[in-house]
């Protein structure tokens, strides 16, 4: 059912372990050009590309045990090197959405490309233009190549350090796209491409469970070069302030649907316009689940709002009928729908034909996807299975406010990849597989961000990104020993933690020389040295024993002379009665959460946390926000209004920079991503 695999130059980019999938080897992209696109033998007059496909890359590991015979996804990618090498490939010119703009591989790709002479251009979203210290050199780099940036507010930034500055309309909604198209300046419609996903071009992005394609196809290009220039304001190298159409003001493209090969697709654009003539993405989707979905239905969503008419015909459909339901979400909104007591975390939801589970992945489970009919017993019956992805959130906001583009793809094998990938995704949920590890170095100094408890702490592995850590062959109380309840002495070690590590650097260390930290249970076990403003270094795990802030474990692969160093310092730690040796009988004994941290103690938090709607208790759950700066956020939302962007929570007094790198990537400003 799959065409020829192999190393392929694609133009003037060659990328390894590329797939060619058409939705039947047999057939031959057709050459007939009429202009309604019914079937691959009715196609647009201008669609005259001779070589199109689509191909798709995940960067999490998928379950290739349900591929077709030599259908396995391209799973464990580098996805940011699928757009940087379409960049670097690129001779005439590259136009860039990017809702945030933070990742400087994709900037440097960006000036390499402009230092060629090609025409770059890039529109960006108001609220995540990072003005801070922090990425500034991103927006410096591109400045001194001289290339120009413009917002969905209107705003330009010139190369020469003007700045250009309007409100257009909906300034409050999000240009949330991420695609670029590559060479649509040139004559030849071989050279055009696009690539869009699910990926926001952040540090983060590439952690986040993601996916993002290459579509091969001028007239696919064409559309959504339609859709950049009316946010650019034209087809020039300057953007036109008086032509820039963002959100709501922007009329559809010209064309919808199209034939890449012989795979149908559809692109649409949203959100709706304010006269309501554009297709609506939420009545598309809810048509196939009603009138095209037989069998089955697999979603993977950072969210998923309940009451949205695609939720609703997901859950109904399920409901009335023998299709199957499954569906992932991202940890942090599914117990936003567990405390609401929402149609998802309800038990319906994982009985008879329906398995909603929330995510455990590396970070967030960043994909919006939903395939149809991925399996079924009528493969060969002309009934095709359906993906559909693309940077549209299923919530209201996507539909009705932010700007956003959606793919929905015609096609078994591609379906197929898409349903591995949900299968790699459901397996960790389920707890059957582990999510991988982040890359860690061995001999770099990691800043520590935030304490956890006595046994686990987080360091900020990449800018925005915190992993957790753990003392290899150190056991210690914790705070969050189950629902509600602790670990005694787990508040004591945790300010034993606290005072060793807080504000320092550690350096991790696994048992064997050279060999990277194991990783288990979300976290890295490791000998971790840490590094304080003089210079002077330490082994915590080893100080942790001397202050008796926990006992030996034997868990994970260890260095045989540290197990035996550590038994003795154990031992001495309990011969002085230090820490939990004070009374014994009482180690890792549960106790209720209220008795162990007192007026302290909360519900572990649910993230991330609405800073517009959260009360004080709620807030406080953020990292470094206690109660004096929880009531001024309150404060200041009750004197200015709703925050427009996470930023502006520093113009709340005892709140600066620092502390929103902390807790950026656990707020939102509503109940969708933003």
């Amino acid at each position: 059912m799959v065409s020829a695999t192999g190393v392929t130059r694609v133009g003037l980019i060659t990328l390894s372990a590329f797939l060619f999938v058409y939705c039947s080897p047999e057939v031959q992209p057709p050459e007939g050009v009429p202009d309604v696109p019914d079937s691959p033998d009715m196609r647009a007059e201008g669609d005259t590309s001779s070589v199109e496909w689509i191909e798709v890359y995940f960067n999490m590991p998928s379950d290739h045990s349900v591929a077709f015979e030599g259908n396995e996804s391209n799973d464990q990618y580098d996805l940011i090197s699928s757009l940087t090498a379409l960049i670097d490939s690129a001779d005439y010119s590259v136009d860039l959405t990017a809702y945030d703009l933070q990742n400087q591989r994709v900037g440097d790709a960006l000036v390499r490309a402009k230092e060629r002479g090609v025409r770059v251009r890039v529109v960006t979203d108001y609220n995540n233009r990072d003005r801070r210290e922090a990425h500034q050199k991103m927006w410096d780099a591109l400045a001194d190549a001289g290339i120009i940036t413009v917002d969905d507010s209107g705003t330009i930034f010139w190369p020469d350090g003007e700045v250009y500055r309007q409100e257009l309309p909906n300034r409050g909604a999000h240009m949330h796209h991420k695609f670029a198209v590559i060479d649509k300046k040139s004559d030849d419609p071989d050279d055009y491409y696009v690539w869009t996903g699910t990926m926001n071009l952040t540090y983060t992005g590439p952690f986040n469970t993601n996916l993002t394609m290459v579509i091969k196809d001028n007239e696919v290009a064409r559309a959504y070069r339609e859709e950049f220039e009316m946010m650019w304001g034209g087809d020039g190298r300057k953007p036109d302030p008086g032509q820039m159409r963002f959100h709501r003001e922007k009329p559809n493209v010209s064309q919808n649907k199209f034939w890449v090969g012989d795979t149908k697709v559809e692109v649409y654009f949203g959100p709706m316009d304010i006269n309501e003539t554009k297709p609506s993405i939420s009545d598309r989707v809810v048509e196939l689940i009603e009138d095209h979905a037989r069998y089955d239905a697999r979603f993977l969503a950072f969210a998923i709002t309940p009451d949205i008419p695609i939720s609703q015909a997901l859950w109904e459909k399920s409901g009335a009928s023998d299709m199957r339901l499954e569906g992932v979400i991202d940890n942090m909104f599914f117990g936003r729908y567990r405390n609401n007591n929402d149609i998802w975390a309800q038990p319906e939801a994982t009985e008879g034909n329906r398995l909603i589970l929330p995510s455990r992945e590396l970070r967030k489970q960043h994909q919006k996807t939903l395939v149809l009919d991925a399996v079924r017993p009528d493969y060969d019956d002309g009934h095709n299975a359906v993906a559909i992805t693309g940077s549209y959130n299923f919530s209201a906001a996507a539909e009705r406010v932010n700007d956003e583009n959606i793919v929905l793809i015609h096609c078994d094998t591609i379906a197929n990849q898409f349903y591995q990938d949900f299968m790699g995704v459901q397996a960790r949920a389920k707890g059957e597989a582990d999510p991988p590890a982040p890359p860690v170095s061995t001999e770099e100094w990691y800043p520590v961000s935030n304490i956890v408890d006595g046994q686990v702490f987080e360091i900020e592995l990449f800018p925005g990104f915190q992993y957790p850590v753990s003392p290899l062959g150190v056991r210690v109380p914790r705070i969050y020993a189950g629902n509600d309840s602790s670990h005694y002495y787990g508040a004591e070690a945790r300010d034993q933690l606290q005072d060793l590590v807080e504000g320092k650097k550690v350096m991790l260390q696994a048992a064997g020389a050279g060999r990277t930290p194991e990783s288990r249970f979300n976290r890295f076990h490791a000998y971790i040295t840490v590094k304080d403003d003089q210079g002077d270094e330490f082994s915590l795990n080893r100080e942790l024993l001397k202050g008796g802030a926990g006992t030996f474990s034997d868990f994970l692969s260890q260095h045989p002379d540290s197990v035996n160093a550590y038994r003795q310092i154990e031992e001495q730690a309990r011969e002085q009665q230090k820490g939990v040796w004070k009374n014994p009988d009482s180690l890792f004994v549960r106790l209720p959460r209220a008795d162990v941290l007192g007026e302290e103690a909360d519900p572990e938090p649910e993230f991330p946390i609405n800073i517009n709607a959260a009360g004080e208790q709620e807030l406080t759950a953020l990292p470094q926000i206690g109660p004096g700066r929880a009531s001024s956020i309150i404060e200041y939302r009750d004197q200015h209004g709703p925050f427009l962007d996470p930023e502006d929570i520093t113009n709340v007094h005892g709140i600066g920079a620092g502390i929103l790198d902390a807790i950026k990537d656990k707020i939102v400003l509503d109940d969708t991503e933003i």
